[in-house]
């Protein structure tokens, strides 16, 4: 299977989903997908939206590359890479090592007028499953919260009522 030529063109979601499978069925070509996702290649978002559907079959063939996506992540431009890395990175624990770099990213992409609402959501969810591991956060992160709420989208307020609930337990 050449991953490449798959993506390009742009696969439909049902053609993305039996590419997933194919990777999920044969764990072979998971180095070969993370190369393309890591890469500078024009369509590389296009592997990281493959990724997360291989996540969507088989997680623990995507978790051996969070460690990975979490020191990425900061040095991101791609929006489309950066949405996808921090959806992946917000449905699992976070390794007890984490950097602080990466916890401060999360926090100035939460708080950043410009950062996309998805970006926002995702990046609410890491510092909620990080304060899991460090309490000590959990009140600047409810006031973050609070004030992002006020000018938020519906999904915004949501995910943020939700952590809200689960910080006041």
């Amino acid at each position: 299977m050449e991953l490449k030529k798959l993506l390009d063109p742009f696969p439909v979601k049902e053609e993305a989903k039996l590419v997933a499978q194919s990777i999920a069925e044969n764990p072979m070509y998971m180095k070969e997908l993370w190369e393309i996702c890591i890469s500078n290649e024009k369509h590389s978002w296009r592997a990281t939206w493959i990724l997360d559907k291989v996540y969507d079959i088989d997680p623990d063939l995507v978790r051996l590359y969070l460690p990975q996506m979490i020191k990425l992540v900061p040095t991101l431009s791609n929006e489309s890479k950066l949405r996808q890395y921090l959806k992946l990175i917000s449905l699992e624990p976070l390794p007890s090592n984490i950097s602080g770099d990466f916890i401060n990213y999360c926090f100035d992409a939460l708080i950043s007028s410009t950062s996309a609402i998805a970006i926002k959501v995702y990046t609410m969810q890491i510092l909620y499953n990080f304060s899991l591991q460090e309490p000590d956060i959990q009140n600047e992160l409810a006031l973050v919260i609070e004030e992002q709420m006020e000018n938020g989208s519906a999904g915004l307020y949501s995910r943020g009522r939700r952590i809200l609930k689960a910080i006041n337990k």
